[in-house]
């Protein structure tokens, strides 16, 4: 349970009626998460409280997985047509293409599949952490491959920081956020995806025409 409950029972006594049997009763819930309040008895009310500045903070936080994300799988289409011969072939085959960009869909489904095992045994935050951790891991093994099958290593390890953040993130921000503040906070993380995509290709352009610049 999320929340804690407070039972204020007025009028009568302990050799009174039961509670449930009294016309006063008033029921209290308290949402943690959300801090919202919601008076259950003879006429039930509901008061909303917004995000707190510390939501706000957390959510955009917690975000920079989501623009990693955006960013990983965005600047490959960018970087494939500048590689060159700087892994080894003179010119990268279809299949060494094909092996490059899906080697990151495998380790995100791999390890989409423990995601959520992990957080129940960790912590939320720390898979969050741990997804940031992965993805830098994985940019600088792709920074200094020199090989085909090294660049797809690199690119499998994002994968996984790809497969944690893609699932850890929204389920975080909507055990978060306040019921109706829900689906806008949750919408800042996909804002962060597409906005790393953005950033991704517009990296990729301005590094175009500079030498080994996919790096």
């Amino acid at each position: 349970m999320t929340g804690e409950e407070i039972v204020s029972v007025h009028g009568g006594n302990s050799s009174g009626p039961k509670a449930h049997d009294s016309p006063h009763e008033n029921i209290e819930r308290r949402d943690e998460a959300g801090g919202n309040y919601t008076s259950v008895g003879g006429e039930q009310t509901q008061v909303s409280e917004t995000p707190t500045l510390w939501m706000w903070v957390l959510t955009f936080v917690s975000g920079i997985s989501g623009l990693l994300f955006g960013y990983d799988t965005g600047v490959i289409s960018g970087a494939l047509v500048v590689i060159a011969g700087d892994l080894g072939p003179a010119e990268l085959s279809n299949q060494e293409k094909e092996f490059i960009t899906a080697a990151t869909s495998l380790g995100a489904l791999i390890f989409s599949a423990f995601s959520g095992a992990l957080a129940d045994q960790i912590g939320r935050k720390r898979v969050i952490a741990i997804a940031d951790v992965v993805f830098v891991a994985g940019a600088v093994i792709q920074a200094v491959a020199k090989s085909v099958w090294v660049m797809v290593v690199g690119r499998f390890v994002i994968g996984w920081g790809v497969g944690l953040a893609s699932l850890i993130v929204p389920l975080y921000l909507a055990e978060l956020s306040p019921a109706q503040y829900r689906g806008r906070m949750i919408l800042i993380n996909v804002l962060f995806i597409t906005f790393g995509q953005v950033v991704a290709y517009a990296i990729g352009a301005g590094l175009t025409h500079v030498e080994a610049g996919w790096r």
